[in-house]
């Protein structure tokens, strides 16, 4: 045979040799660029921002949360995209259900039943839900979201995942930086998941039928919804809400 012949059988191997190098060579950058974001601290900027960045890229997801514990209640420390904002607490029994379990096996599901998103009104996506396991505990959730239904990730993605929930998680209990939130004021505690999902979107400007149409709710509802957000707040008007909201780093 031709030295420069390469049968189907070689040309197959080839490419799929390749492509197992290429998926070890992203889990390695995912895993060092999340071991280095957090080491950095604060230094530039919110580390859980990068963390969380780095997951997503991993698997090609578009949008996610890190959700920690205050006291025993899950509240959410940093999210990217069209999710639940920071402070929020989220209602919902697959969160509790995955931090609860004894292990720090990932959960794959389809999003139709999800409360994480803000206003999923544009199909099924697919989540990934990573204990953040740490100490023999589970310390809180990685939330990776993609907006379309895609295949389950690789056990060696699930497992390069695992691994980025114990950093979190570790980080989530010895960094003071890394555990803080963002400033919220005692009064956004009266506020319920839904009314902080309104109030986080008030620095866009958008009407009150342009935030039903996002969160999927009726006009009247989100109406309603800032009437409350006033009250509980102190505030007068829509426009010292949306800079409240603003000042908190919702609407960035």
């Amino acid at each position: 045979m031709d030295a420069l012949s390469e049968s189907p059988t070689t040309a197959r191997s080839a490419r799929k040799n390749y492509r197992q190098i290429e998926s070890g060579n992203a889990r390695l950058r995912a895993l060092a660029g999340v071991a280095a974001a957090l080491a950095a601290g604060g230094a530039c900027g919110n580390p859980l921002h990068d963390a969380l960045r780095f997951a997503l890229d991993l698997l090609s997801f578009d949008e996610g949360l890190v959700i920690g514990l205050d006291g025993h209640a899950p509240v959410v420390r940093y999210s990217l995209g069209g999710v639940l904002p920071e402070g929020a607490r989220p209602v919902d029994n697959g969160v509790m259900r995955v931090i609860s379990q004894d292990g720090g096996q990932p959960l794959v599901r389809d999003s139709s039943g999800s409360r994480l998103g803000i206003g999923r009104v544009d199909g099924v996506g697919t989540e990934v839900l990573v204990p953040l396991r740490f100490g023999g505990t589970n310390n809180g959730l990685l939330v990776l979201v993609s907006k379309r239904v895609v295949a389950a990730p690789s056990q060696d993605d699930l497992d390069a995942l695992r691994v980025i929930g114990v950093m979190i998680g570790a980080a989530l209990l010895v960094s003071s930086e890394v555990l803080s939130p963002a400033v919220v004021d005692d009064k956004l505690d009266f506020l319920t998941p839904r009314e902080l999902q309104v109030f986080a979107l008030l620095p866009r400007g958008l009407t009150n039928a342009a935030m039903a149409e996002e969160l999927g709710i009726a006009t009247g509802t989100v109406k309603t919804h800032v009437e409350r957000i006033l009250n509980k707040l102190g505030l007068e008007d829509r426009t010292q809400a949306a800079v409240r909201a603003a000042d908190y780093g919702y609407g960035e």
